[in-house]
């Protein structure tokens, strides 16, 4: 992507960037402004497909060795060396997607979240039912109208106002557009009830 292009291809773009921001400052509370370089390289990892719970794991490593050497974290450039190296690993040793997750039955997870669903979320049960009827049957599940129930319901919340609002000045300008504000918010609302949304979509 060049660093002139300014934007990201479609939503799932946008999702995976933020998800790996958001590890980084959830997991470690390592949080910087994020420039054009940084999203090339997260753009690039975007591009080639590499599962973000590889990313996860080589910021994990290479947080925990720079800390110990007292070395700080400035830029996502500083884990392309291990994203690479693990990444080179993975496709070595052919391990699958489905390797790396849990043993459990999708399913099993889908109705373990219905059936302990947040107080917060109970006016939400139709349309997580309605996904899980979906993904059950075999139809593609279309989340987009649960996604704007989600956030509708929680517009107001003032932790997720000023969460919005610190994720979005570490951004580069060019970077603050309503879909980026509009996929963070629904990806910090996600990771707050631990919706299994790969399970239920």
């Amino acid at each position: 992507m060049p660093e002139t292009s300014g934007s990201l291809p479609d939503a799932d773009g946008y999702d995976y960037v933020i998800r790996a921001i958001q590890h980084l400052d959830m997991a470690h509370g390592i949080h910087f402004f994020i420039g054009s370089r940084d999203f090339d390289v997260l753009y690039r990892w975007w591009e080639k497909r590499i599962p973000l719970s590889i990313i996860r794991s080589a910021i994990d490593r290479v947080v925990e060795r720079r800390r110990r050497r007292g070395k700080p974290i400035a830029t996502f450039g500083h884990f392309s060396y291990e994203v690479r190296k693990s990444y080179q690993a993975f496709l070595n040793l052919r391990i699958g997607e489905a390797a790396l997750l849990p043993l459990r039955p999708p399913a099993d997870a889908r109705s373990e979240f219905l059936a302990h669903l947040p107080e917060a979320l109970e006016g939400l049960r139709e349309e997580f039912a309605r996904l899980q009827r979906e993904r059950l049957s075999g139809k593609a599940a279309d989340p987009e109208s649960m996604f704007a129930a989600l956030l509708r319901q929680f517009q107001g919340d003032e932790e997720l106002r000023r969460k919005s609002e610190f994720f979005l000045n570490q951004l580069a300008p060019e970077w603050r557009k309503p879909e980026m504000e509009r996929r963070f918010r629904m990806n910090f609302l996600i990771h707050r009830f631990h919706i299994p949304i790969e399970d239920i979509l």
